[in-house]
């Protein structure tokens, strides 16, 4: 089974002169990774890529049985065709059919052309193409970034001052002073008051604490 293959640039229409035995079309989907903290690698959909078509195509430099019609045996027309249309930078359209399976119409961009000679067949050339699905940027949006990313779990509201709970309690060691801890505790020093007021019970003067004394620490 071969396809007949058309390409269709600045208003003219081109048939290969001998149709490819296959066309490869390659449809992937892009598959975002992301870590979740304390849960680990999960996968989500992105987007569609876009799809790839190619083929290997033969371009005969003199009249062949098995040539279409109405085509030319000439490589270098078809490939100064192609050269253009990489120069001009602009998607052509491919066509191409079966006869069996419903024909193929789409926009694409010449991305890849390989020109091979074989030795004992001079003159005759072989073409690998590689076509990219064309898809012009919408107005709204221009780019897409699509860096790997790290999604975190909502993490718990902290209190202003995460090291102050009711009734929690604080060990003195050698060299504390009140204004030491107020400010370990409160983040200021001046705070030391609420601290002797918490602990009048066992510190008679503010300037005076001991090691191993266990003292209060309000809120």
């Amino acid at each position: 089974m071969g396809y007949s293959v058309y390409l269709k640039s600045n208003g003219e229409t081109y048939k290969l002169p001998v149709n490819p035995e296959e066309i490869k079309k390659t449809k992937k989907m892009n598959i975002g990774k992301y870590q979740v903290l304390g849960t680990g690698q999960v996968s989500l959909p992105a987007y569609r890529e876009l799809t790839q078509y190619s083929f290997e195509c033969e371009l005969p430099h003199q009249t062949m049985h098995y040539m279409e019609r109405g085509t030319r045996a000439d490589p270098d027309y078809y490939i100064d065709m192609l050269k253009q249309v990489q120069d001009d930078m602009e998607p052509i359209r491919l066509i191409y059919s079966n006869n069996i399976t419903e024909d193929e119409s789409v926009e694409v961009l010449l991305e890849s052309m390989e020109i091979v000679e074989k030795a004992g067949e001079e003159g005759d050339k072989y073409l690998t193409l590689s076509f990219l699905e064309f898809r012009a940027p919408s107005k709204k949006y221009m780019a897409v970034v699509t860096p790997e990313a790290v999604v975190k779990q909502p993490e718990e509201p902290q209190p202003a001052n995460p090291a102050v709970t009711p009734n929690k309690t604080y060990t003195v060691k050698k060299g504390d002073s009140l204004w030491k801890i107020a400010k370990q505790f409160y983040g200021n020093g001046a705070q030391y008051p609420k601290l002797f007021q918490a602990n009048s019970g066992q510190i008679k003067n503010p300037n005076l604490i001991y090691p191993g004394q266990v003292l209060t620490i309000p809120a």
